[in-house]
């Protein structure tokens, strides 16, 4: 894993979060050869271009290595509650937005580096909470 992901736009965010997920951007061919004729933007370029089956992947995979820990469930349950909802896959789908993924992904960097040491008093863990509440 990257030891970190910083952005400060939606482009840069969106290749941020294109590396993460390891999304296959050569899947959408068709997509960037209709560009001229249809005359998209960048960004409607990018947003049709998305790799749906990475990102399902990714978020699984999180989503089932982190679901019962007591730390994750929080973080989950607080940034599900952002859409008045209880579900902690709304809330890993809403910490994975632009606002959250780069305090969400250092919480994921450092409890897969030492899960022992992601405790409440962890500083990633401390920023993240901050920024949901």
């Amino acid at each position: 894993m990257s030891s970190q992901y910083k952005y400060s736009n939606t482009k840069e965010y969106r290749e941020c979060l294109r590396q993460f997920c390891k999304m296959n951007t050569e899947k959408y061919p068709q997509i960037i050869h209709s560009v001229d004729a249809a005359g998209w933007d960048e960004e409607t370029i990018d947003e049709m271009s998305y790799d749906e089956d990475s990102m399902t992947k990714i978020l699984d995979t999180i989503y089932e290595k982190t679901k019962d820990h007591p730390l994750f469930k929080k973080i989950y349950e607080t940034a599900a509650a952002k859409m008045i909802s209880l579900d902690p896959e709304i809330g890993l789908a809403i910490i994975m937005s632009y606002d959250y993924f780069s305090g969400f992904y250092a919480c994921l960097d450092a409890f897969y580096k030492s899960p022992d040491e992601f405790t409440e008093d962890a500083h990633t863990y401390i920023g993240l909470m901050k920024k949901l509440t």
